[in-house]
């Protein structure tokens, strides 16, 4: 099932950057989430707050289109995979009675959203606030039994800088907050290209 979900995101992505021209830049970035869910009644929390090094692409308004003072709103998709890892200090015992404490439980979760974005173009960069909201379909593994694929509705909100170092470098960061099941918060720092026109 994670192969096919693995699967499906790098062929939507494949689909809407060749036929719609959706996407105009990409970024790599450094994320440090965290995250506290209660499964099957025991408190999980995120084992690696910070992430390994990964990329994405996405949709960017070049400021070259735009006044210095200017605002905008967009309406467009989003499709995002995470990989998370929880871990618990809950223990429970055995058949021979000796306290084991839970395994981590594996998280994947593919997630499309309708995103709905304010843009305010200053001389300094662009300020964003972004909500969004759609639906996901997510694993949850421990390696010992408990193997399940559920679906979710998925809320976003996210706030973020971006500002142009040259005519195609940027810089992007900014919190994001996930709601699906737990809370999940996320602030990215993220360089990116920008390789459409302006």
């Amino acid at each position: 099932m994670i192969r096919l979900l693995r699967l499906s995101f790098l062929f939507s992505i494949l689909i809407l950057t060749s036929s719609c021209a959706i996407f105009n830049a990409g970024t790599v970035h450094v994320k440090y989430t965290s995250a506290e869910a209660t499964i099957e009644g025991n408190r999980y929390e995120i084992k690696d707050r910070l992430a390994n090094v990964s990329a994405s692409i996405r949709q960017v308004d070049h400021p070259k289109k735009h006044g210095k003072w200017d605002l905008g709103m967009k309406i467009s998709p989003s499709i995002h995979l995470d990989r998370l890892v929880f871990q618990t200090g809950h223990s429970m015992p055995d058949a021979s009675g000796t306290y084991l404490r839970l395994p981590d439980l594996k998280y994947e979760r593919l997630a499309g959203l309708a995103n709905l974005r304010f843009t305010a173009f200053t001389p300094i960069g662009q300020f964003l606030i972004t909500g969004g909201f759609g639906g996901a379909i997510y694993t949850l593994d421990d390696g010992q039994g408990l193997n399940t694929t559920k679906t979710r509705e998925v809320r976003k909100l996210e706030f973020a800088y971006l500002g142009f170092l040259t005519k195609r470098i940027f810089i992007l960061m900014g919190p994001r907050y996930y709601k699906s099941g737990f809370e999940q918060y996320t602030f990215a720092f993220r360089l990116g290209y920008f390789w459409g026109d302006f």
